[in-house]
């Protein structure tokens, strides 16, 4: 590794001994990102229910698993591509790290312009398969509409704040995505209370909040080069495109899967309740969304610290292997914290929350309080799923982590959905919700033990992580007399039988034995090169 690169990897913000302090410091900018992230949402609901009707804060609801797919392509491409780059920023190999970040922009970028053009064209299907209830056709297609064209600078805007992060900047990172959520906020109180514009402005305001971080992203990754992370010339790599894609499938998979399990529930609930069903839903899970924010921005704000550390390891850098265990140990610990604050302030303060969507004392309210109370008894185990995923796409492993995000988000999800409100109704949509996170932790905990030894954060003893201790020679642990047998007269010329070896005594045989032990003992903790004690009876 050349003195440039080491110089630059210790500015990078990644290269620090692992304490609770460096953690905290490191991922608490990224949690409020991604839970004021998760809150242009509520936001949009609330000015939908508030300023225009609940027939629009539906229609909104109707819309939102379109939104939900276009940032599992920015979430794919940014979650993997940072696992990628981090780790081989690592490995030291800083110019290709840089080569790799310009071209997945690039195709971030081009993608989600044709998944644009794709989407317009396609507007009038694509509110079918959505299950658009014709109450509410019209209000949802002047919502989906700018939100078509704006579907590029959500996707980019995203991908840039996780690179931010790689890059070893979460403050900046939390001040671009503060700065998108109060120009949101400011810009639908505008167009709504002040222009009466309705869910056109309601619409407009959400995608300039996400332009705002597109726009600040790409002018620092383009002017700033003091870091290790900008913009240069980049080379054709199908290899990086590729094996980022596979590292970030399981964000793409659980958002894919909140679209689908989303428009199944909107259907499921429309069918018991109606519309108002569908707006019942939205809340639930657009609070659910704001909590589990915390243990999605945990998992992107430690994941570059993995990724780093893993790559330092593949590099030759043994204690980066106790770095790595010292993460997962205080990461468990963080995320079980994280999920007892989501599951008490979730209960304790249900009602409150439901309220600054809808008046207390309403049908809609009540059903409201009552799912969310329901849904957040999960809340425990899903910090724990969550992170599971994050925690082995940050080891570039995307095969287990898609495998851990399918099971839980589609299969486990779909089937609960199908199945339990047949049997209680509305009650059933809700405890899918919980019922889902706790049949995903079996599968959860299975994984983080079995692949602990070959990512290096869980091993059997301390042997490999101790230093080396330079070669001795000790004693033997017990030296015998060596007796010699005398000599037998020769009586007389027959040929003689082969006479049997003696057997060993027991006693010599428990020493040798004992002595043999102990050697493995101390060349495998202590790496001390021991002369074997030779009994010879």
């Amino acid at each position: 590794m050349n003195q440039q690169a080491e110089t630059l990897e210790t500015e990078n913000g990644l290269n620090r001994p692992v304490t609770l302090k460096f953690l905290l410091s490191f991922t608490i900018p990224t949690i409020l990102s991604w839970v004021i992230s998760g809150s242009f949402g509520i936001v949009d609901g609330v000015f939908a229910s508030r300023g225009i009707s609940v027939e629009a804060l539906s229609a909104v609801n109707f819309i939102m698993p379109f939104l939900t797919l276009t940032m599992a392509i920015s979430f794919m491409l940014s979650m993997g591509g940072c696992a990628l780059v981090a780790k081989k920023k690592g490995e030291g190999r800083l110019q290709e790290a840089r080569q790799n970040f310009t071209l997945l922009t690039l195709v971030t970028l081009v993608t989600s312009l044709m998944m644009a053009v794709g989407a317009w064209f396609g507007r009038e299907p694509l509110l079918d398969i959505l299950g658009v209830d014709a109450h509410v056709h019209d209000l949802a297609m002047e919502y989906l509409e700018p939100l078509i064209w704006l579907m590029p600078f959500v996707i980019v805007g995203l991908f840039k704040t996780q690179f931010l992060i790689a890059e070893g900047r979460p403050v900046l990172g939390m001040f671009v995505m503060v700065s998108g959520a109060a120009a949101s906020t400011g810009l639908n109180a505008l167009f709504i209370l002040v222009f009466d514009m309705g869910v056109l402005g309601l619409s407009l305001a959400t995608g300039i909040g996400y332009a705002i971080p597109a726009v600040l992203g790409l002018v620092y990754f383009s002017f700033n080069r003091k870091g290790t992370l900008y913009f240069v010339r980049p080379t054709w790599d199908v290899c990086a495109i590729g094996r980022s894609s596979l590292n970030g499938i399981s964000e793409m998979v659980t958002m894919m899967a909140t679209t689908v399990t989303t428009t199944v529930m909107n259907n499921v609930l429309v069918r018991i309740v109606g519309f108002e069903g569908v707006a019942a839903a939205g809340i639930v899970m657009g609070l659910q969304g704001v909590f589990s924010s915390l243990y999605i921005g945990y998992a992107a704000g430690v994941a570059p610290i993995v990724s780093y550390h893993y790559g330092q390891v593949i590099d030759g850098v043994s204690e980066s292997r106790r770095s790595l265990r010292k993460l997962y140990k205080k990461s468990i610990a963080i995320v079980g914290v994280l999920a007892m604050i989501a599951v008490v302030a979730t209960i304790l303060s249900a009602d409150l929350l439901v309220r600054i969507y809808v008046p207390a004392g309403t049908d809609l309210h009540t059903m409201t309080v009552r799912g969310l109370r329901i849904a957040a008894m999960g809340y425990l185990f899903m910090g724990f799923n969550m992170f599971a995923t994050n925690w082995f796409t940050a080891f570039n492993d995307g095969l287990v982590s898609g495998f851990l995000s399918f099971a839980r988000t589609l299969v486990l999800n779909l089937a609960l959905l199908l199945t339990l409100p047949r049997i209680w109704d509305l009650t059933g949509v809700w405890v899918a919700l919980p019922l889902m996170e706790v049949a995903s932790i079996f599968l959860t905990v299975f994984f983080l033990l079995k692949m602990g030894k070959k990512y290096y954060y869980r091993e059997r003893s301390e042997a490999a992580l101790l230093p080396a201790i330079p070669l001795v020679e000790r004693e033997p642990i017990l030296s015998l007399p060596v007796i010699e047998p005398e000599p037998t007269p020769f009586v007389q010329s027959v040929p003689m039988q082969a006479e049997q070896p003696a057997k060993e005594p027991l006693r010599f045989r428990m020493v040798r034995q004992a002595d043999s032990l102990a050697d493995v003992v101390v060349r495998r903790v202590y790496r001390v090169k021991v002369r074997r004690l030779t009994l010879t009876k």
